[in-house]
């Protein structure tokens, strides 16, 4: 990651380094959680015409990946939850058993245990797309003509990205058909 340097005050001045994140896919403006017509063409006031995607674990503590495709980018955030037992907390249960040949109510006590489940968020360094047997890489900024063209003439259906890292690991990760279908409006060709 590249620093910066900027110098703030009057007649002081102090000095705060920045870390800035070029070259790399920029976070999602949305989140998993957000109230978004998922996977249809919208007009954003701030994207312009964009559709917003998600790909979740079905688990509340799984995964979450969110991206917003416009011309002007693909934005992407990573979400997922690590969860550690921070103690065990005593329930008691009851069931019914027979005893003599009678039903009788026993109760018991169990150990469940207590979790602290901590969020992480992340964004790819880069977005890696196989179409029609040719490769593409999106980093960052506007969308290169050739990629808008591409995804708007992609095969409909769902699409498997490979997600890759800052430390180069990778994760494939499927875009769903609805989105798919709308890059068709999302970046088609002015006339």
């Amino acid at each position: 990651m590249k620093k910066q340097l900027l110098v703030f005050g009057v007649g002081i001045g102090f000095a705060l380094s920045v870390e800035s994140v070029a070259g790399a896919v920029q976070p999602a403006p949305i989140e998993g959680s957000a109230k978004v017509q998922w996977s249809q063409v919208i007009n954003d006031p701030f994207d312009g015409v964009v559709v917003y995607d998600k790909n979740f674990s079905p688990s509340d503590h799984g995964f979450v990946f969110v991206t917003s495709w416009s011309k002007g980018g693909i934005r992407a955030t990573y979400t997922w939850y690590d969860s550690d037992i921070i103690g065990y907390n005593t329930v008691w249960r009851s069931r019914w058993i027979k005893k003599k040949g009678k039903k009788i109510e026993e109760r018991y006590s169990e150990q469940e245990p207590i979790y602290r489940y901590t969020r992480f968020d992340d964004t790819p360094k880069a977005i890696l797309f196989a179409v029609n047997g040719q490769l593409y890489t999106y980093e960052d900024g506007a969308i290169a003509p050739e990629l808008a063209s591409t995804l708007a003439n992609a095969p409909i259906g769902n699409m498997r990205i490979r997600l890759v890292w800052e430390n180069g690991k990778t994760k494939d990760i499927e875009i769903g058909k609805g989105t798919v279908e709308a890059w068709r409006t999302v970046f088609k060709e002015k006339t």
